[in-house]
């Protein structure tokens, strides 16, 4: 064995038994060694812009803001890290999401908050992202990380080959998944600190389960099957069902008189709350897409799926045939539409089928194109659509035995795009939670008559009112509702 070879290998020994410590939330023995406490909370700063960027920006609702953050810090508080300066932020994100990042940065989504049925539930899932902060989760998978690397390295130097690219953490995103044992410990954490608040522990279990069940459905909305999907935060998360059995576990080792919900207040203060998609980022309605800010509107096949994302709109078939949406470069509006596409968008392709085109008023051109990507060769029609300084551009890709099926179709949506007036983008108005009083004469059948949803109303009404439909419908009882 080389000298220097040796020499690191017991560095590295010494780095890794010299950098474990006793965490004081969870009573074990972690390796945190190679990022401080300094470097955590450097972090949770650095990342915290991009977060907000990515998913929709913080939602604009004073009183929800306040209400999270004043029971996010009551939670801290009586965490093992009561003096960090924590911050906790309500996305403007549809998805059920709760994440947190080392520092004290906790996130939690309006689509999360609407899910829930009362504060023990919000208390829960905001217990248990304080949780990976106090145990150090993200430091402890750095320090991991690292010193496989370098561990990597060396083996690379000895016996040559990519060994030395494992495990590189610098490329890999903060909120890369947690192992099972971090997310166990989380929910321990979560519990401890939401039942010293006198909330009621079985709410952990309870809203796992609702969880659950709208992943399940929102599964059955896209046709998927499974118990998971990457729609909610059980996508980069353990075995759901071990975690409800561990969490009911841990919430009968407390005593029965914990039993603070807090439903009323919960509920008043969610009346209203965006539900879905943000309008801001415009909406999904059936097989067509409206943005109420950029006054658009277009349609898609029946036979293809429409997802938003916050840069994008993308429309796919099962056969992996694509139409993707998005908004022109800056800077290019008073070219025409044609000169816009041959000489900026699509400039590096020798487009075939060329078109100047008449677009409900709109200047476009379209041209075609054979590409070849990552999944084979593929016909990529361009649509760019001028309209005085904003640029909308449309790739139609398909599978080359597929493209001349497909011509009309995509044609059609084409010529669906068009400008609202300002006052048709005045009347769009999205999707909320309404609160409903139940009465002597309704039933679960009616009421669930009023949600405004595509399909699978009843399954939709339970999933939102689990706790409150547990014994039934009872007259007197507070429901939530999609609502327009």
């Amino acid at each position: 064995m080389k000298p220097f070879i040796l020499f690191s290998v017991f560095a590295l020994l010494a780095v890794s038994t010299s950098g474990c410590s006793v965490n004081p939330a969870t009573g074990k023995s972690s390796f945190t060694g190679l990022m401080s406490e300094q470097q955590e909370l450097n972090v949770g700063k650095q990342e915290h812009p991009k977060i907000l960027r990515q998913f929709g920006g913080a939602y604009d609702h004073a009183a929800i803001t306040r209400y999270v953050n004043d029971l996010g810090q009551r939670l801290a508080k009586e965490s093992e890290l009561p003096n960090l300066k924590w911050t906790f932020t309500v996305l403007d994100d549809p998805i059920i999401n709760a994440f947190a990042l080392p520092g004290g940065f906790i996130y939690i989504s309006r689509g999360l908050i609407a899910l829930a049925e009362n504060e023990a539930e919000l208390a829960a899932v905001l217990g248990h992202e304080i949780g990976h902060v106090t145990a150090r989760h993200t430091a402890q998978r750095y320090s991991k990380s690292v010193l496989t690397g370098v561990g990597a390295t060396i083996l690379g130097a000895v016996i040559g080959g990519p060994a030395g690219d494992i495990a590189n953490f610098a490329g890999q995103a903060y909120l890369a998944s947690y192992s099972r044992d971090h997310e166990m410990e989380a929910d321990m954490l979560g519990i401890r600190y939401m039942t010293k608040l006198g909330y009621d522990p079985k709410a952990s279990a309870s809203f796992f389960k609702k969880l659950a069940q709208h992943t399940e459905l929102e599964a059955r909305m896209k046709g998927e099957q499974g118990q998971q999907s990457h729609y909610s935060i059980f996508a980069s998360h353990p075995d759901t069902r071990k975690r409800i059995a561990a969490s009911s576990k841990i919430a009968q080792s407390y005593p029965p008189e914990l039993d603070f919900l807090n439903q009323k207040t919960y509920l008043a203060l969610i009346n209203g709350i965006a539900y879905g998609e943000s309008i801001k980022q415009g909406l999904i309605d059936g097989q067509t897409f409206v943005h109420p800010d950029l006054r658009i509107r277009f349609s898609v096949p029946d036979e293809f799926q429409l997802v938003n994302k916050p840069d994008m709109v993308v429309a796919t078939d099962k056969n992996g045939n694509a139409i993707v949406f998005t908004m022109g470069k800056k800077g290019y509006g008073r070219l025409t539409a044609h000169k816009y596409l041959t000489e900026i968008w699509a400039n590096k392709y020798n487009l075939r089928e060329l078109q100047t085109l008449d677009i409900n008023g709109l200047d476009g051109a379209t041209g075609l194109v054979r590409i070849k990507n990552s999944k084979g060769v593929r016909d990529l029609r361009y649509l760019a659509i001028v309209d005085g300084n904003e640029i909308f551009q449309f790739q139609f890709l398909t599978l080359p035995n597929m493209t001349e099926a497909l011509a009309l179709p995509f044609r059609k949506v084409t010529y669906s795009f068009e400008r609202l007036s300002q006052r048709e983008a005045n009347a769009i108005t999205g999707y909320h939670i309404t609160l409903y009083r139940a009465g002597k004469k309704d039933s679960i059948a009616s009421l669930a008559q009023q949600m405004k949803v595509e399909k699978f109303k009843e399954d939709w009404l339970k999933v939102l009112n689990k706790e409150t439909l547990s014994d039934g419908l009872q007259a007197g009882e507070t429901l939530k509702l999609i609502t327009k």
